[in-house]
């Protein structure tokens, strides 16, 4: 692969792009099973797994199909394909073993040649970006279910700047998350203390009785001026 010139590629040229595994019907969760499943439930737009991938949280399935599974790997990215919304999303490096994920995604890894010159991190917050993102909006428009074809995915075009402006867009973008989520609990915590002493202000004038009607001036309730 050679980027040297134009610093942009197909996705194609920089991944290899499976189809999740192919389940057969609704996934049943089993307690005794050896595999995990993530499923789109699991992941957030914006944080990825977040808690997602923690023990306990992937549903447990016994593999059933024929086809040998491509079990998850840190730095895989998964490319949610269908629906409202298309998205992509990093596995972190603590995600189970035994790992699989369900058709709605695309299961993307990076070549090796690739990993010489972008990150799963950045090429995952390219393809959230608005630009990629109304490329592949207007892709997935006139069908019944929003989809993106394996295809239409490997030709994506991405742009690969220098190893370090991408890391200093996903520590950025990753501060931005930080700060929104920061100003969430903020938010939340004001409206927590507006409530109590909403609250603490009807209680304490209930307690004290009903407070005297003002008394209405004698003119002016006869309509005088």
């Amino acid at each position: 692969m050679t980027t040297s010139k134009s610093h942009q590629a197909p996705l194609r040229a920089l991944a290899d792009i499976k189809p999740g595994y192919p389940f057969r019907g609704a996934i049943r969760h089993d307690p005794k099973g050896e595999v995990s499943v993530v499923q789109v439930r699991h992941l957030d737009p914006e944080y990825g797994f977040g808690e997602g991938c923690q023990a306990g949280a992937l549903d447990r399935v016994t593999l059933e199909g024929r086809r040998k599974p491509d079990y998850l790997q840190s730095g895989d990215i998964l490319f949610v394909s269908r629906g409202a919304r298309f998205f992509a999303v990093v596995v972190p490096h603590i995600i189970p073993d035994h790992t699989v994920c369900t058709p709605h995604f695309f299961l993307i890894r990076l070549n090796e040649s690739a990993k010489a010159v972008i990150t799963p991190e950045f090429l995952a917050w390219q393809i959230n970006h608005h630009e990629a993102q109304s490329y592949l909006t207007r892709l997935g428009q006139g069908t019944l279910q929003h989809s993106i074809s394996k295809s239409q995915l490997k030709d994506l075009p991405v742009t690969i700047p220098s190893l370090h402006r991408q890391s200093l867009v996903t520590s950025l973008h990753r501060a931005a998350l930080d700060e929104a989520e920061q100003l969430r609990a903020l938010i939340a915590n004001r409206e927590q203390e507006m409530r109590a002493l909403g609250m603490a202000v009807l209680s304490e004038a209930r307690a004290s009785g009903q407070a005297p009607v003002p008394a209405q001036n004698d003119q002016a309730a006869a309509g005088h001026p």
